[in-house]
């Protein structure tokens, strides 16, 4: 079984993972790099936290032109939200979901919209 750091992203990795899946194609380091907001962070930690994804297997890549490799998603972020949130309800709340859907209820200001979808959701 993996390890918790090695199905779980830092701050830094999701920022790539978000930049790989928003893209809907692969993209080499630059174009990575160029999906952040200013003040852009540099070439070398982008390619840093691309091999630590593909070391977790977050992530691969193909040969593109020259030297240039290009990177892509494995994991969807469907499949990761699943994951993270299954590790939320079986570590925090003792595997129950009920337990999970109170704590936000009753502890994230939800306005009735949210509250109507919710009750829809449940009735289905």
């Amino acid at each position: 079984m993996k390890s918790n750091n090695e199905y779980t992203l830092t701050r830094g990795e999701m920022a790539v993972m978000n930049a790989l899946w928003s893209a809907g194609k692969a993209l080499d380091v630059h174009e990575v790099v160029a999906r952040y907001d200013e003040p852009r962070p540099a070439y070398t930690t982008v390619s840093t936290f691309l091999k630590i994804l593909t070391t977790k297997g977050f992530v691969d890549f193909k040969k593109g032109n020259g030297k240039q490799y290009l990177y892509f998603p494995v994991v969807s972020r469907a499949e990761y939200t699943s994951r993270v949130m299954r590790d939320v309800r079986d570590n925090f709340f003792g595997g129950s979901a009920s337990r999970l859907v109170r704590f936000f209820v009753e502890n994230e200001q939800m306005d009735e919209t949210e509250i109507q979808e919710l009750m829809e959701l449940i009735n289905k």
